[in-house]
């Protein structure tokens, strides 16, 4: 048998192909001056904070399993990025509210009581469910009139959802 000139084993082209194609994944198309990307951290956001004194005296009589106009209040959080918010739940259906300071040229809420204004979001109801919750709860914050706006309350911002 003649040997045979060339031989070609497996992987013997792996390196010399690497090797073709490592100026190519080593340019830049950023400007040299760009910034370097952002640190992501891999810890996710502390969780929210149940409800403390300040913030239940400002909604009492509520409390997690309280009703407030047929749903049941599964949550009463502490006040984060300057709002307080109530987890309200019935059924499938779940509906947010916020409580913040009103604010002049802010967005209408559609609750005010006082100095409070009551916002919504809901999932799995209809809007109607939202702003009736909204209204009631002012109700029952207009009966503290008295009581001290909870440390770290602010005018509410509205942040976009993502999808």
């Amino acid at each position: 048998m003649i040997p045979s000139p060339l031989v070609i084993r497996p992987g013997s082209l792996v390196l010399p192909a690497l090797l073709l194609a490592l100026p190519a994944c080593s340019r830049s198309d950023a400007p040299a001056d760009a910034s370097p990307p952002p640190i992501v951290s891999s810890r996710p956001a502390p969780p929210p904070r149940p409800a403390g004194p300040a913030e239940l005296a400002l909604v009492a009589p509520l409390a997690p399993g309280s009703a407030l106009d047929g749903f049941t209040v599964r949550e009463i959080l502490a006040v984060q990025d300057g709002v307080l918010t109530l987890v309200c739940a019935k059924d499938r259906a779940v509906v947010r509210l916020s409580v913040a300071l009103a604010a002049d040229g802010g967005p209408t809420p559609p609750a005010v009581a006082g100095k409070y204004a009551v916002f919504y979001s809901a999932r799995g109801s209809d809007p109607a469910d939202g702003e009736r919750l909204a209204k009631a709860l002012a109700a029952i914050l207009e009966k503290h009139p008295d009581v001290a706006v909870p440390p770290g309350m602010t005018s509410f911002v509205p942040t976009p959802i993502p999808i």
